[in-house]
């Protein structure tokens, strides 16, 4: 193996130093994918990659999905861009500004993206950081008699593409809706995952609105606690790679003024949430 791996965390998240993501073997690959599955958090510290390089990385960790919206500032429809840049006055990115609840990527279509990658092309001075969630230690440190309440039970996710905080979705009868457990298995270990957050998921199958509001809010409120996170400070040609099936990602607010420009490539599931 040509890298070695640095813990970012005790919970969550690990550096591949030295990874070349332009230039590694299959057996540096194959380590470099071990590594995640334990670590479920990513980071590879590099120079800026061009759209063509960076899809050629991510190919070779599975099936890229295509952007759901294309960008001018884009050349690959594999990479979708998140940024606050306006040309003419409109967004040229999705999620362009400010503070991003927790959630996990597409869990309101019924096969959620099994893995993103960011890369930070242009990033504000201060804030913008992302924080990560480990969703199986979160599970793993729940109280036996929530563990058993949550067995078997699914849950109602939706989003309002665009909106960055819970308060301020609108859903209206055509958006996407997916119905998932709300605790999932990790098949390649078997460990078991909370699968819900504080933005996208809005009610528990079958149980009284009230009641499903405050077992979520108990769910979220455990989930977000810093015992469980990595908050990551960007640098310019950062890639951060997570696994969206077992962890939940945030942004943090950040001076409007000045310009973040991140690009990101989804990997496809081949399954539904189990």
């Amino acid at each position: 193996m040509s890298f070695t791996i640095r813990e970012l965390s005790p919970a969550i998240g690990a550096e591949a130093v030295g990874f070349d993501p332009c230039n590694f073997s299959g057996e540096d690959c194959a380590a470099f994918l071990q590594a995640w599955h334990r670590h479920l958090v990513m980071l590879i510290r590099g120079p800026v990659l061009s759209d063509d390089e960076f899809v050629a990385f991510m190919s070779r960790l599975g099936q890229i999905e295509n952007a759901r919206k294309l960008s001018p500032l884009s050349t690959r429809q594999e990479v979708m861009i998140i940024s606050n840049i306006r040309e003419n006055g409109q967004t040229v990115g999705a999620l362009p500004d400010g503070e991003l609840s927790f959630h996990f990527d597409r869990v309101h279509q019924k096969k959620p993206t099994r893995a993103s990658a960011l890369h930070a092309i242009e990033i504000p001075d201060e804030g913008g950081d992302t924080c990560f969630a480990n969703m199986c230690m979160a599970y793993d440190t729940l109280p036996d008699n929530l563990k058993s309440r949550l067995t078997g039970l699914k849950a109602l996710n939706t989003y309002d593409y665009g909106a960055t905080t819970p308060g301020k979705k609108v859903v209206d009868e055509a958006a996407q809706t997916a119905i998932h457990p709300v605790v999932r298995t990790i098949p390649e270990t078997g460990r078991k995952s909370l699968f819900v957050s504080r933005l996208m998921t809005d009610q528990i199958i079958g149980m009284p609105e009230g009641e499903s509001r405050a077992v979520l809010d108990t769910l979220s409120d455990h989930c977000e606690q810093p015992r469980f996170m990595y908050r990551h400070k960007w640098q310019v040609g950062d890639i951060v790679l997570w696994d969206n099936r077992c962890s939940t990602h945030a942004r943090m607010d950040f001076d409007g003024s000045q310009r973040r420009l991140m690009k990101r490539i989804a990997l496809a599931d081949a399954l539904v949430p189990q």
